[in-house]
């Protein structure tokens, strides 16, 4: 099991406890309140990685005299991490080194990650409950016909001093679920914000459809942009490198069900920006990299409370691309060839009767060794340069 470097342990967190006097303005509680520090770390982007793990709890990231920045939950008046967790049993899982603090080594809150339906950008309609915004002029109606045992389409409409600009209609044949649009800026070069509306197409784990409308700089008038369906909620939505226009985020879908079970999976993140008419992927832009460090440092916390991730292919499969993708492919894959678990009934498989996959017989279908697996589905995806070590294995 490999060392996570980025985290501190025990040691660091109660470190940060016997620091130097408290200044004016810090953190510190009083009576019987107390913070529950779960991690600290040197690397702001680390801790805020953390952080979203904990969003329920609308966890904190503070500055210590250390120099350390730790991450909090609460503040708690429950007196014991076991109370605590009987009496928030939304809190999920929590390190081993998890510990409480009055606080008085913390200076300032720097970041709180809010629960998700307050990070929400866009506004759910639903079949007779449209919704308007209105902007430069310009009102913009999202709505859906039918009922809600029969919805139909959906319909996206803009008009300005009487004048309808565009009316942009659905398939019919979705979820009335998990429908949201919102007026969001996307591309810096368009005329004005773009429209995004989405609809749930249905199903266990799968998936959200999701439409844009623009303006191109330069262009005639309004286009459609087809967005694509991804799994879950689609995409979020982030201005991750602070140029005043958002990204769109998602999982990549390619990992979900590739290694392990749905819920086994881990995907890293694919990150795309939307210029004219067109979603461009920029997952390895340089302005991107903070995100990139963050999503593994997830990955990596996620591990630290729940050791036994080191042993799943699907957590491997999804980590090895995160490390890659950051130039830590050596040591990744020294991990992963040393935790792979050969007989995993998942991953890619070949037909030795020479027949496609769909009409091969039972007896003919022999799995493709999954370290030699992993190799080639990361060789074929945009995750950086295979080491030498995985270049081997495809030879």
């Amino acid at each position: 099991m490999p060392k996570i470097v980025t985290l501190a342990g025990a040691s660091c967190l109660m470190a940060l406890l016997m620091a130097a006097p408290a200044p004016a303005g810090s953190l510190t509680l009083a009576g019987k309140e107390r913070w529950l520090t779960i991690a600290s770390t040197k690397d702001k982007d680390t801790a805020i990685a953390i952080a979203g793990l904990y969003s329920t709890e609308r966890a904190k990231v503070v500055t210590t005299q250390s120099g350390f920045f730790a991450i909090v939950l609460g503040p708690y008046k429950e007196g014991s991490i076991e109370a605590i967790r009987k009496a928030h049993q939304e809190i999920g899982e929590l390190p081993k080194d998890a510990l409480l603090s009055r606080g008085d080594k913390y200076i300032e809150k720097i970041y709180e990650e809010l629960p998700w339906d307050e990070q929400r950008v866009l506004a759910t309609y639903e079949v007779n409950k449209p919704v308007q915004f209105s902007g430069d002029g310009i009102t913009y109606v999202v709505s859906m016909k039918g009922d809600e045992d029969n919805p139909g389409p959906t319909t996206a409409t803009a008009e300005k001093d009487g004048k309808l600009l565009f009316s942009f209609t659905t398939p019919t044949d979705y979820s009335m679920f998990g429908s949201d649009a919102g007026l969001i800026k996307l591309d810096p070069t368009a005329n004005g914000p773009q429209l995004v509306f989405t609809r749930f197409t249905g199903g266990a784990h799968c998936c959200t459809q999701a439409w844009i409308a623009t303006s191109p700089q330069g262009g005639s008038g309004w286009t459609l942009v087809d967005a694509g369906v991804f799994d879950g909620g689609g995409y979020s939505y982030e201005d991750a490198d602070g140029d005043g226009t958002l990204e769109l985020f998602r999982v990549d879908n390619d990992f979900l069900y590739a290694f392990d079970s749905y819920a086994g999976s881990f995907a890293p993140i694919r990150i795309s920006h939307l210029r004219g008419n067109r979603l461009v992927d920029i997952s390895n832009d340089p302005a991107m990299h903070s995100r990139l460090v963050r999503d593994l440092a997830a990955m990596e916390f996620s591990a630290k409370v729940d050791p036994s991730l080191w042993s799943t292919n699907g957590f491997l499969a999804g980590w090895v691309a995160a490390k890659q993708r950051l130039g830590q492919g050596e040591e990744a894959w020294q991990t992963a060839l040393e935790n792979l678990d050969p007989k995993s009934d998942f991953g890619p498989q070949i037909c030795t009767s020479g027949q496609d996959l769909e009409n091969c017989p039972a007896e003919n279908l022999e799995a493709v060794p999954v370290a030699k697996a992993l190799a080639q589905f990361l060789s074929e995806r945009d995750y950086g340069d295979l080491p030498a070590v995985a270049r081997a294995l495809l030879d």
